[in-house]
Formats: C-alpha cells, structure tokens, sequence
C-alpha cells in the first residue's frame, strides 16, 4: 500500500491548474487522502456532495477525476461562473444548515450521496446542522463524509466561532490536572463526534450517528458510515 506522500499527485495536478495561485486551493495533504480514499471509486457511477465551492474550482477537479459521478455543489452565493456545464453536474444555492435547501441536494443526485465533503463555513454550529441532517439521511452505508478545515476554533478569539480555552481535568501520571481544553467551534465539534464514534463500545449498538470510524489528520476529519 502506497504512503500517503505517494497518493494525491493527479488531483495536486488538477488543483494547481485550476485553482492557479488561489489562496483557497485544497492542500496538498488533503487530495493525497481523497486519492487514497476514493481511487478505488473514481470509474464508479457514485454520487457526490461538496458543501462550500466559492468559484467552482474543485467541480472542475471532481470532473476529471469522477467521470462517470453526478455531482453536486451547493454555496450560498450564486453559482460560479467555471462551475461545469455538464448534464452530471447540480448547482444549488443556500445555507448549508437550511433542511430545505439539503433536501434540494439530495433531490439533484437522485439517491443518496457516497461522498459528503463540508468545505463551507467552517462554524461548529453550522457544521453540525448539516452533518446531523445529511449523515443519517443523505449519505449511503459505507460511504464517506469529510468535514474540512477543522480548526477554526484555535483562531483568535472574534474569528469563526473560536473562543478562549476551558479548563479540562483528566489527571495522566506526570501531567498537569487541568489543562487547556477547547470545548467550542469546529473543535467542540470533532470532540463530541468522538463520544458518539466511541459510544458502540460500550453500549453495543450505534448511536443516531451510525460512524464506524473517525479519522482525524491535520485540519481534517474523515467519517466512515457503517456499512
């Protein structure tokens, strides 16, 4: 199996002459994982959802990339002039925490998603609106459901929903009992995610989130649906 610095060179390729200098470009470390993740399904006639495509770049890589995939983009702001005019391809506008606006996504593709990629706003409460919505509904058994750019909330305080740190308490031999904890944003979030990834070993069944395994890499986290 190839390392994670062997994966992502075709979709780095395909980012670089699409996003060109961009400054909201995936990194590199990001399309290295989508290429280790969904290389085995890029023939497959899968469904995919991008939450957040600003100008349309990444529609234009998932086209090269996916080309038998139907395709949904959905932002609040109009649709982007380089989203692609293709049969396979849906645009929808509006809030990513509006159950309306989602259910116009999920009408688009036709049937559940295999893929679910949040790139929108990255505020925690926004953020789990969707993913308490789309997961259970939208997304198929087994699929994948990323959540980008998750550290919003170590910004400085006023940006994004980040705020101050709140004290922890866990007592690890040689460490200190309390210790900074950040319990809000984007990184509440992933911690209470955690909980509900973890809950199946003790109760023996899933939660209302049925996640079968959560990654997490630097800024990124990656939900497996059981299948």
């Amino acid at each position: 199996m190839g390392t994670l610095v062997e994966f992502g060179s075709e979709l780095n390729a395909l980012a670089e002459h699409y996003y060109g200098e961009d400054p909201s470009r995936k990194p590199d470390w990001y399309l290295a994982e989508y290429d280790r993740l969904f290389g085995c399904w890029r023939d497959l006639p899968i469904r995919l959802l991008e939450l957040g495509i600003q100008r349309g770049h990444s529609m234009l890589i998932w086209k090269e990339y996916f080309p038998r995939a139907t395709i949904v983009g959905l932002d609040c702001d109009p649709r982007p002039e380089r989203f692609p005019q293709d049969s396979r391809f849906h645009f929808v506008q509006g809030g990513q925490d509006d159950p309306a606006v989602l259910d116009q996504a999920i009408a688009a593709a036709g049937a559940p998603f295999d893929i679910i990629i949040d790139d929108a706003s990255h505020l925690g409460y926004l953020t789990a609106r969707s993913f308490s919505y789309l997961f259970p509904l939208a997304l198929k058994r087994g699929g994948i459901y990323v959540i980008e750019d998750i550290c919003t909330a170590f910004r400085p305080a006023g940006e994004f929903d980040a705020t101050d740190y709140a004290p922890a308490e866990i007592g690890l031999p040689e460490m200190a009992r309390v210790f900074p904890s950040h319990q809000h944003g984007m990184v509440g979030l992933m911690k209470q995610l955690f909980d509900h990834t973890m809950a199946p070993i003790v109760t023996g069944d899933y939660t209302r989130y049925a996640i079968e395994r959560m990654t997490v890499l630097a800024n990124l986290a990656i939900f497996h649906k059981a299948a």
